[in-house]
């Protein structure tokens, strides 16, 4: 029975407070006064009948584990305060130290009393059915929930969470409504390092949503969205290698539903554990799942082997939070069909081309002299309309003695338009393989006298004011020098492969000018558009240099196509 009277009320507390203080003093423990300082005030309205007694075990409970500690025994205390048996086992006495300051609140001051954590995972109640952040179904696990927590650290120490960190280097969240499937190809082409050859922001280079182009562009996914085809032929034009599995029909029970889960399953599983930059994108109903909404684009983020979960790292942060999602589940949202389609969704595993059918030389291949690095068709197409539509303005403006056909106005004009079009994707097309060899076409070369005199051209060019050429882009001759008479005399050094290139060689402006497609060849001049240009090229380099030449000329005209070719080749039908 509580004392009724005040004076009664502060003997409990003096005698709480004493027995707690010489039982802190003996252990030398002083995390023990404060909690039993805390258990006073109780005590005062409770009793020493009940308070003390809850102190004085506590605490000569948390003192014998402190001593015990120190002395190399160690004990756990049960529920009650009284001290168990004593282990051998480090690992066991450190699991029940360990457990020590977030039980003792609880055992102190009763489980009413012990503080909760708060679940970082869950929506706030007070935005329940607004549009701001939604619950997931109770079959979802929040990524950022205590239980998220812990399935996250079992599958990281599973050795499956290896995709999840290039992936969260990348994570954004979708800026319109139906650009989940732009918004998740960005964040996986970013973290499989394809370089798209575009200009983003300044100088830089980096996919986002809004220059995803080539079946299809960010204006048509706004209005009508983008199907899994879509995506597929998208990824695969921006330089990825996407292979695409599409899921059996929900409503034909054909059988194939179990060998597609498997197959999902080993590959998730694979993708989870790889070393490699590889990714797997899933096109799903949300329905499905038991969300709001419809047909859905995410990344998978890792693989739980005990629950058989994966972790979506859903794209639209605003309504869904990443969660771990069963498997099974996952597969019947990709099954369920696609009403503008008419067919079902599926996944998508994407890496980066190692190699490409354009790449001219390997790596160790020392006798090519040049080389050219992978360009995604999507940007070798908006590269050469952003050429054609720069040297149309170029032609449309010119009076005078811009309009004559000759090499310094052919030069000035090419110049000008990379200017105007992309300088610095453009300066990253040619690149030395090797200095020696590439010494020598360039001094054979000095025999053509096209080549000759656009070399001359590109050196007025570049050194006069006032003509709209930024000279910052476009680097001095290197191998052959003025003046131009008789033999050509060749440059002392040979430049290191690391330091030749288009922003370092002047001399290879000119050769990416006279290799360039007919098509934007006769755009800048008809002196370079001559149908014997290639078979002259060819005779004065001669040896075993003409045919690395050509293939060159090859692989820009496919990089570089003409308007009527311009149309992607993998865009699928409607």
């Amino acid at each position: 029975k509580p004392p009724e009277h005040p004076s009664q009320r502060w003997l409990c507390l003096i005698a709480a407070m004493s027995a707690a203080s010489r039982i802190a003093a003996a252990s030398r423990c002083t995390c023990v006064a404060t909690v039993a300082v805390r258990q006073a005030s109780t005590t005062s309205h409770t009793g020493t009948s009940q308070g003390v007694a809850r102190i004085v075990p506590a605490a000569s409970a948390w003192a014998e584990v402190h001593n015990g500690s120190r002395n190399g025994s160690h004990h756990s205390v049960a529920a009650g305060g009284a001290p168990e048996s004593s282990f051998s086992s480090s690992s066991s006495s450190s699991s029940s130290l360990t457990a020590w300051p977030r039980d003792i609140g609880a055992m102190v001051f009763g489980e009413a009393h012990a503080k909760e954590r708060p679940d970082l995972g869950a929506v706030s109640p007070g935005y329940a059915g607004r549009f701001y952040q939604r619950a997931l179904p109770a079959a979802q696990v929040p990524f950022a929930s205590d239980k998220g927590r812990v399935i996250f650290r079992e599958a990281l120490l599973a050795g499956t969470m290896e995709n999840y960190f290039v992936l969260a280097e990348q994570f954004r969240t979708q800026d319109e409504p139906t650009f989940c499937g732009l918004s998740t190809l960005a964040m996986v082409l970013n973290c499989l390092r394809i370089d798209p050859m575009r200009t983003w922001k300044g100088a830089w280079r980096w996919f986002n949503e809004q220059n995803l182009g080539c079946c299809t562009g960010p204006e048509q996914v706004r209005e009508a969205g983008l199907s899994f085809d879509m995506f597929k032929c998208l990824a695969s034009c921006n330089g990825a290698d996407a292979v695409a599995h599409r899921a059996p029909d929900a409503g034909k029970f054909n059988g194939e539903e179990e060998a597609f889960t498997e197959a999902f399953r080993a590959s998730v599983r694979a993708t989870s554990r790889s070393q490699e930059r590889e990714c797997i994108v899933v096109c799903y109903s949300r329905e499905a799942l038991g969300q709001s909404g419809a047909g859905h684009f995410s990344p998978i983020g890792g693989y739980h082997e005990e629950s058989d979960s994966v972790l979506i790292l859903d794209v639209a942060r605003f309504k869904y939070p990443p969660h771990w999602a069963r498997l099974e589940d996952v597969v019947q949202g990709m099954m369920n069909v696609d009403p503008d389609t008419s067919r079902p969704r599926g996944w998508i595993y994407l890496r980066s081309l190692q190699s490409s059918a354009q790449q001219l030389s390997k790596p160790g291949d020392q006798i090519l002299p040049l080389r050219m690095p992978y360009v995604p068709a999507a940007a070798g197409r908006r590269l050469s309309e952003a050429l054609a539509l720069a040297l149309a303005e170029e032609t449309a403006g010119c009076t005078g003695a811009c309009g004559e056909v000759d090499t310094m106005t052919a030069m000035r004009r090419w110049l000008r338009a990379v200017c105007k079009a992309e300088p610095q994707v453009f300066g990253q097309l040619l690149r030395v393989a090797n200095a020696t060899a590439l010494h020598e076409v360039l001094t054979r070369l000095g025999s053509f006298p096209l080549f000759r005199e656009l070399c001359e051209a590109y050196e007025s060019a570049v050194t006069s004011p006032g003509n709209g050429i930024n000279a910052d882009f476009f680097p001095p001759l290197q191998v052959l020098e003025p003046p131009y008479r008789g033999p050509w005399p060749v440059a002392a050094r040979e430049a290191d492969v690391e330091d030749l290139g288009l922003a370092a060689c002047g001399e290879l402006w000119v050769l990416l000018l006279l290799l360039l497609p007919q098509h934007l060849r006769g755009a800048v001049s008809e002196t370079v558009a001559e149908p014997g240009l290639a078979r002259d090229m060819a005779r004065a380099v001669r040896g075993p240099w003409a045919l690395p030449l050509e293939a060159l000329r090859e692989t820009l005209g496919q990089m570089l196509p003409a308007p009527e070719a311009r149309r992607c080749s993998q865009s699928p039908r409607r």
